[in-house]
C-alpha cells in the first residue's frame, strides 16, 4: 500500500552574477490531483516485471492505493504521473532500456504550461525512480525497503521540469545588451535519464538546443521550463570567478549574455553564466527545482582579467594571414589558425593545376564576387562552440571567411581565374575540433565552388611509406605489405581511434562525413552510440533538429541548417546543380543501367589521379577498391559477432601486429531526410563505381552499394 503526493517545486538560491544579488522565488505550484499515474516494477537490469504495477486515470493527492509487485532481494520501481494531458506515453511492458530512450517529453509541450494559470500544472508529469529497491513480506504486510533503510511509503514525486528564472540589469557604459542566450538546454525530457559512466545525465549524445531570450534591453527579465542536465562537480571552481569553461564539464548548462559597443557593432562582450545546484564546484541542474538567477553587469572598461568575459573584437580574416596553402576540396587547420588560398588553383600530387570545372563555370561575366560561412558544426554534436567561430552578423562573415585580390588590395572582382584573387579563412580558438563549408558565390548569389574546412590538430604528414603511431596527431598506417598509407581516421572526424572508446561520446566523435560517389561535397554522419532502427526517417527543423544526426549549424551557432531536394526533385542533378547545393544531397535516377546522383557522372569521378572532384585535403586522395581489399583479407572472419552491441564499431587489422584501427558503424543516409544501418554497419566508400566497403557485426565485404548513397571514407597518400 504506497501513499502519493507531490514534492514542490524547491527553491534554489545560486550566486552568479559580476556583482551578486540573488532575490528568491517561492514556488507553491503544484496539480491538484495525480494525473495519468502509472507504476513499474523492474529487475537490476532493467527488464520488465511481468505483471506488476498499475495504471490509474486519476488518484487524489495523498491517497493509498495497492499496487501488484513481486518479492525481489533487488530490484527497481519507476512511478510517474503523466499529466491532464497524458504529455509522457506510458511505460508500459517496455524494459527499462527502452523507456530511458523512447519515452520522453518534448519541450513544446512543457514550454505550453503557465504556471501562473488556474490548473495549468495539471499538465505536468511527476516522476519517482527508485534504485536498489527490496519487495518483502513483513509480519504479513508487504513492504518495499532500500538497502540502508525501508523507504518512506509517503513517496514523494518530483516534478519533471526545473524552472528557472533569471534577472539581469546591465549598466556598463558605451555597451548595450543585445542578446541572451540559454545554452546546452537539453531539447526533450526524459522520465528516466540515461546516464554516462559517471553518472551525469542526459547522455552527451543527446540533442541540445540553444534558447533565444525575446526582446533582449538593457533590463529584463525571462522565465522559463528546462529540463535536468547532471553534469557533476570540478573541483578547480573554487569560487564563481573560476566558473569558466576550462573548468565546467562537459554539457554544463549555461547563460551568455551578449553586449555590444555603441558605436561599433562588431565590438561586444561575451558573458558566460554557468548555472549550479549548490557551492561554486557545482555543476548540477536538477528537476524539481527553481532557479533563480540576479546577474548585475556594473563595470568600467574591458573586464580583460574576469575569464567569464570574452572581449570580441573580430578582424577581416585576411588581416595578418600570409599562410598561403596548397588548394584542395578540404583543408586541415587546427583550432584558431588560419589559411589563405587561390579559389582556381587546385593541388594534384605535386602540381598546382587549373580547375578547369570551376573555369568553365566563369565566364561570360560571372565570376567569384562574394565568399561566406555555409554552415559549420559545434564541439560534441549540439554541444560546445561553433567550431569555425561565431560571424559578425548574419551577413557579415568577414571575421571567418574574406576575399580580396591576389596583391591584397580590396577585392574588385569578378575573379574568373588563377592568380586573380585570394580566400582567406580564421577558425575560431579554444574548441575542441570540428569543421564547416565555405563558399564562392557569384553576382546572382549563385555558389560556384565550396570548401569544407576541417578543423582540427591532427596533421599528418603526406610522405613517407611507414605506419606513424606517435605522436597521435601524426598517426596513418601502412596497409600490410603494400605502398598504401592510410589516415587514422575518417575523412572529417573529429578523432582516429587504435582501440574501442570508452566514453559514448568519444564513439560519435569518429564517424566523420559521407560523401556520395564522386563528389567533394560533405554530409553529416549519425552523432549517437545506439543501434537505431534499421531505417530511420526523421523531420528536419532549424529549432528542433532530429536526434541521432550530427546537426550542422548556421553562421551565428544557434540555429540549425535545414537542407532541401535540390531544386525540389528527388531525381538526378546536373554537376552544377549539385555543387550549387552543397548543404543538400541529391537524388538519384538510372542512368547506364546504375542509379547516379548526377547526369554527367562521367565528369564526377575519383581516381588515382586526383580530380577536382576529389573530397580529400592536398596530398590525399580516395583509396581505391584494392586499397579497401587490404582491409578485407587481414579482417575477413576475425570480427567478434558481439561488435554492434558492446563496441559500436569494429577493430580491424591492418597489417601482420596486433595493431588495430576503429571504424564506427555509422550507417549512411540515402536521402536528406533518412539514415540506414546505424549501429549495424560501417562503411569505407572507394573511387570505383557502385561500390564499398561494409562491416557489420561478424562480417567485413565488398558490397554493390549505389553511388548516390553517401558513405563515410578514409585517406590515402598521393604519393610516398
Amino acid at each position: 500500500s504506497l501513499l502519493f503526493a507531490c514534492k514542490k517545486g524547491l527553491t534554489k538560491l545560486v550566486r552568479q552574477s559580476l556583482i551578486p544579488a540573488v532575490v528568491p522565488r517561492a514556488s507553491t505550484d503544484v496539480p491538484d490531483k495525480l494525473y495519468n499515474p502509472e507504476i513499474r516494477q523492474y529487475e537490476t537490469n532493467g527488464d520488465y516485471i511481468t505483471g506488476t504495477g498499475a495504471t490509474y486515470a486519476t488518484v487524489d493527492v495523498g491517497t493509498h492505493l495497492n499496487v501488484s509487485l513481486k518479492e525481489r532481494e533487488d530490484c527497481q520501481l519507476v512511478i510517474v504521473a503523466r499529466g491532464s494531458g497524458a504529455a509522457v506515453g506510458a511505460l508500459g511492458s517496455q524494459s527499462l532500456d527502452d523507456v530511458q530512450k523512447k519515452v520522453v517529453v518534448n519541450s513544446s509541450v512543457i514550454n505550453a504550461i503557465d504556471p501562473n494559470q488556474a490548473n495549468a500544472m495539471n499538465a505536468m508529469p511527476y516522476v519517482l525512480h527508485l534504485k536498489n529497491v527490496k519487495v518483502a513480506t513483513v509480519n504479513g504486510v508487504a513492504v518495499i525497503q532500500s538497502k540502508e533503510r525501508s523507504y518512506d511509503t509517503r513517496l514523494l514525486l518530483k516534478r519533471l521540469a526545473a524552472r528557472l528564472t533569471v534577472t539581469w540589469h546591465y549598466k556598463v557604459t558605451d555597451y548595450t545588451m543585445r542578446q541572451v542566450l540559454i545554452q546546452s538546454v537539453p531539447l526533450d525530457y526524459a522520465v528516466v535519464d540515461k546516464s554516462e559512466k559517471d553518472g551525469s545525465y542526459p547522455e552527451l549524445v543527446s540533442q541540445f538546443t540553444s534558447l533565444v531570450v525575446p526582446d533582449v534591453k538593457n533590463e529584463g527579465s525571462y522565465s522559463c521550463w528546462v529540463p535536468t542536465n547532471v553534469r557533476g562537480e570540478n573541483g578547480a571552481a573554487t569560487s564563481d570567478l573560476l566558473r569558466i569553461k576550462d573548468n565546467a564539464p562537459t554539457g554544463s548548462f549555461y547563460i551568455s549574455f551578449i553586449a555590444v559597443n555603441n558605436k561599433v557593432d562588431k565590438e561586444k562582450l561575451n558573458y558566460r553564466v554557468y548555472i549550479g545546484s549548490g557551492s561554486s564546484k557545482d555543476f548540477n541542474l536538477y528537476r524539481n527545482k527553481d532557479y533563480n538567477y540576479e546577474v548585475n553587469f556594473d563595470h568600467t572598461g574591458i573586464p580583460l582579467s574576469d575569464r567569464r568575459v570574452t572581449y570580441i573584437n573580430p578582424v577581416s580574416a585576411a588581416d595578418n594571414n600570409d599562410n598561403f596553402v596548397p588548394t584542395a576540396n578540404c583543408f586541415m587547420v587546427a583550432p584558431g589558425g588560419a589559411f589563405c588560398f587561390d579559389p582556381f588553383a587546385f593541388r594534384q600530387g605535386n602540381t598546382d593545376i587549373l580547375n578547369q570545372q570551376l573555369a568553365d563555370w566563369c565566364t561570360n561575366g560571372i565570376g567569384i564576387q562574394s565568399v561566406e560561412l555555409l554552415w559549420q558544426i559545434k564541439e560534441n554534436g549540439d554541444l560546445g562552440e561553433a567550431t569555425m567561430g561565431v560571424a559578425n552578423s548574419d551577413k557579415d562573415h568577414t571575421n571567418i571567411v574574406d576575399i580580396r585580390n591576389a596583391d591584397g588590395t580590396a577585392f574588385t572582382g569578378p575573379a574568373t581565374g588563377r592568380n586573380q584573387c585570394r580566400i582567406y579563412c580564421r577558425v575560431a580558438a579554444n574548441t575542441t575540433g570540428g569543421g564547416g563549408v565555405i563558399a564562392a558565390r557569384d553576382g546572382s548569389g549563385n555558389i560556384l565552388w565550396s570548401w569544407h574546412v576541417w578543423v582540427t590538430d591532427y596533421n599528418p604528414d603526406a610522405t613517407g611509406a611507414f605506419t606513424v603511431l606517435e605522436p597521435e596527431n601524426k598517426r596513418k598506417f601502412k596497409l600490410g605489405s603494400s605502398s598504401t598509407m592510410m589516415m587514422d581516421r575518417n575523412l572529417g572526424a573529429y578523432e582516429g581511434a587504435i582501440t574501442v572508446p570508452k566514453e559514448t561520446l568519444d564513439k560519435s566523435r569518429v564517424s566523420g562525413f559521407h560523401y556520395q560517389k564522386g563528389r567533394k561535397d560533405p554530409f553529416p554522419s549519425s552523432y549517437t552510440t545506439e543501434e537505431i532502427e534499421e531505417v530511420y526517417k526523421f523531420t528536419l527543423s532549424a529549432t528542433s533538429p532530429p536526434k541521432h544526426i550530427m546537426n550542422r549549424y548556421e553562421a551565428n551557432g544557434i540555429y540549425a541548417i535545414v537542407p532541401a531536394k535540390i531544386n525540389g526533385s528527388d531525381a538526378a542533378v546536373s554537376l552544377q546543380d549539385a555543387y550549387r547545393h552543397p548543404v543538400d544531397i541529391a537524388g538519384s535516377t538510372s542512368i547506364g543501367g546504375a542509379s547516379h546522383w548526377c547526369k554527367e557522372y562521367t565528369k564526377a569521378i575519383w581516381a588515382t589521379t586526383k580530380t577536382v572532384h576529389d573530397p580529400c585535403p592536398a596530398g590525399w586522395r580516395i583509396p581505391q577498391k584494392s586499397d579497401a581489399q587490404i582491409l578485407i583479407d587481414y579482417n575477413s572472419g576475425k570480427i567478434p559477432a558481439d561488435a554492434a552491441a558492446t563496441n559500436g564499431g569494429a577493430l580491424l587489422k591492418y597489417d601482420e601486429t596486433d595493431n588495430r584501427t576503429y571504424l564506427r558503424f555509422t550507417g549512411y543516409p540515402p536521402n536528406i531526410t533518412q539514415l540506414n544501418n546505424v549501429g549495424r554497419t560501417g562503411y569505407m566508400s572507394v573511387m570505383d563505381l557502385r561500390t564499398a566497403m561494409g562491416v557489420t557485426n561478424n562480417s567485413i565485404t565488398m558490397g554493390r552499394m549505389e553511388d548516390y548513397d553517401a558513405h563515410t571514407t578514409r585517406r590515402v597518400q598521393e604519393n610516398n
